[in-house]
């Protein structure tokens, strides 16, 4: 890691700042964030310090201001290879619980070392991401906080953060100043740094966030938000669903995933009409006997070519126009019904797998 440097402008002149004594900075370190968590990221929100898991007790553990659980792992002293391993074995162990575990552990952990009291995670959630489900918070994505790292930790961060998994690092350096302990935050990997790419994880982040965004004022704006929220609920009420969660992939498609993938999606008309409940080729070759059954009289629907086909013959998508929440009503059942076989068909095929 490269050797931060902080000046002081004073009328005098420019005066370097002298290190802060190690076991200073050490000491005050994690108390200070978890009492400022800003200073971690923006708009985070801690929600269990200390909290027990299967290899351990992980550090810090928070909610992002895009609703995503974080685990953070805390070194008082250099970051090295083991907190890498560490951080994951937290998140594996988090991951595997599934929301309701998480909720459970949350309840009966939180309110200690300086962390507000949750009762019921999902609850707490929703009151701040209403249109989000709780589910989202899974998979967590991961942070490694120190007082500087090896370049083994460096290099193995990188990695992951450029192979896509959502992994950041952060060091920490403290500065005396007429009596004051000041710190210094680098980001190296993730959040707001270069992951080696170009590609920053603020940049992924952000994007998500604006496409949520744009989605949102989108589908309000073409008075399509109560349809987007009522096949939502559909969803969410199937037999088969998880708890997994709708991600939005652009600004006018919305997944909605499943162990393995996303079999279906919502998208926004593009002529301001309403909606298409859609179905990907992988989704339609699952479960074919269904969609050959389909009387178009009776409930109208699309074929568009797909980029993810699933075989040399199943290359198109199923899309299902509803233009009005009367429409859907009268379609309602029906559509449901078929995606609760093409959900069981799709999770049948990935558990086999």
């Amino acid at each position: 890691m490269d050797e931060v440097k902080i000046w002081a402008l004073e009328d005098s002149g420019v005066v370097e700042l002298e290190r802060a004594e190690k076991t200073q900075t050490e000491k005050t370190l994690e108390d200070t964030l978890v009492d400022n968590p800003g200073l971690l990221e923006a708009g985070l929100t801690l929600v269990g310090r200390q909290t027990p898991t299967q290899g351990g007790p992980l550090d810090l553990l928070g909610v992002d201001e895009d609703g995503k659980l974080v685990v953070f792992e805390l070194k008082r002293g250099t970051l090295s290879r083991d907190a890498v391993a560490q951080v994951i074995d937290y998140t594996s162990d988090l991951t595997a619980r599934g929301l309701e575990g998480l909720t459970s552990h949350i309840a009966a952990r939180s309110g200690q070392h300086g962390i507000q009291k949750i009762d019921d995670l999902e609850e707490w959630f929703l009151n701040r991401f209403p249109e989000r489900d709780p589910a989202s918070l899974l998979p967590p994505r991961m942070v490694l906080v120190g007082l500087g790292s090896d370049d083994t930790t460096s290099r193995m961060v990188k990695f992951l953060f450029n192979t896509g998994v959502d992994i950041s690092l952060l060091t920490f350096q403290g500065f005396s100043f007429n009596g004051q302990t000041l710190l210094a935050k680098q980001v190296e990997v993730g959040a707001t740094a270069s992951g080696g790419d170009g590609v920053t994880g603020n940049t992924r982040r952000s994007s998500a966030t604006e496409n949520r965004r744009v989605f949102a004022e989108r589908a309000e704006a073409q008075g399509a938000s109560e349809l987007v929220s009522s096949v939502r609920e559909m969803f969410k009420g199937c037999l088969h669903y998880r708890g997994e969660y709708a991600s939005v992939v652009s600004k006018s498609r919305l997944n909605f995933n499943l162990p393995g993938g996303a079999p279906s999606f919502i998208d926004l008309d593009s002529e301001g009409k309403g909606i298409k409940l859609g179905f990907h080729p992988i989704a339609v070759g699952l479960a074919l006997d269904e969609f050959n059954s389909l009387d178009p009289k009776e409930i109208p629907y699309e074929e568009q070519p797909s980029s993810n086909a699933y075989t040399e013959e199943l290359k198109y998508e199923i899309l299902f126009p509803l233009s009005s929440i009367e429409e859907w009503e009268s379609r309602k059942d029906k559509l449901t019904a078929l995606t609760e076989q093409v959900y069981a068909a799709y999770l049948a095929n990935n558990d086999a797998s």
